[in-house]
């Protein structure tokens, strides 16, 4: 491997190194072709310039794609870098405009803000700038932060366990806090009154996890008080569930929102869960080479001002049952 330092820049222009990048996200020849509106044996010929200029394979070959090798890995955020400050430095002093500005914003955020928190962001985007398209993927917290670190999404949207590893490599912005309630059809006996954690316990329960089975927050409660939560039957996706919960006996647990957002598509009904502490937080999280990010910084401002906007008839858990619009939990 040739020293980076004996590089005559004279051999470097900006296109290998957008097709490098672009290579970075896809992993195959063809489609950096497409999006970049080359050939590809241009694109072939970009990527061997560096590859002589590096003297190393840069990406090597792989039934699924191009692999990247430990120094591209090590090449990406340095190259992304020299990009950003080279368009900065055309763009000059001009103040980001979300009206003006065309790009595609790649998000990946659990199941359940795809469809809590992505659907009002998309019709805030189409009102307030509409050259900026949304590309959402579903990805757990684990991929979302290995997706952001390869380039390969923008914005991770979810729940996560911090400090994640490498936390210095990310930026996390709270967007907001989320509490659990218990779902099930209209009418479903453990839903009418009160409800405890007895009669939680003493209900047959579907559990969404792409994983198989997990102790979330509601079992490791009802584990502390001496019960145990009769796990019957698991999916990995909410549609699935709530499609499930609506037409049996069995009950699932959701976040109050997503649970609000889909009691006039499906036929359920909730309550708030009886466990002290119950609550979450959501996280926007972005990749610490795109702190400064003009376009980054606006997008979390608007997501927080979409979800300022509550669904119909919200009222958050802590507010009905402390009074005092503090993070105050009742006590069983």
């Amino acid at each position: 491997m040739r020293d980076i330092n004996q590089i005559d820049l004279r051999l470097i222009d900006t296109t290998i190194l957008l097709v490098f990048l672009a290579t970075m996200r896809h992993r195959k020849a063809t489609t950096v072709a497409h999006e970049m509106g080359l050939t590809q044996p241009a694109v072939s010929h970009a990527l061997k310039r560096l590859r002589n200029l590096y003297d190393d394979p840069l990406f090597l070959r792989r039934a699924h794609g191009l692999e990247p090798t430990a120094l591209a890995h090590e090449l990406e955020p340095k190259v992304r870098r020299i990009v950003r400050l080279i368009s900065e430095t055309l763009e000059g002093s001009e103040e980001f405009d979300p009206k003006t500005v065309v790009t595609s914003l790649r998000i990946g955020a659990f199941d359940y803000e795809l469809t809590g928190i992505i659907p009002q962001l998309v019709t805030e985007l189409s009102r307030v700038s509409p050259n900026i398209s949304v590309h959402a993927f579903p990805l757990q917290n684990h991929q979302a932060l290995e997706a952001l670190a390869q380039g390969q999404i923008d914005l991770a949207i979810g729940y996560f366990d911090f400090p994640v590893q490498g936390e210095n490599s990310y930026v996390a912005e709270e967007l907001y806090s989320e509490f659990y309630v218990l779902a099930g059809r209209k009418g479903h006996p453990v839903l009418s009154g009160e409800l405890t954690l007895e009669k939680i316990a003493t209900a047959n329960h579907l559990l969404i996890s792409p994983y198989g089975p997990i102790r979330n927050m509601v079992d490791h409660a009802l584990h502390l008080h001496g019960y145990k939560m009769n796990i019957q039957t698991i999916v990995p996706s909410l549609f699935a569930a709530l499609s499930i919960v609506e037409n049996s006996d069995l009950l699932v647990t959701l976040p109050e929102r997503v649970a609000l957002a889909n009691s006039y598509r499906f036929n359920i009904v909730h309550n708030p869960i009886p466990i002290e502490g119950g609550s979450f937080k959501i996280h926007a999280v972005r990749h610490a080479r795109d702190a400064e990010s003009p376009l980054h910084h606006w997008l979390q401002k608007r997501i927080i001002s979409v979800m300022g906007v509550q669904p119909p008839n919200y009222v958050p858990f802590f507010n009905r049952v402390s009074g005092t619009g503090g993070l105050m939990f009742r006590a069983w």
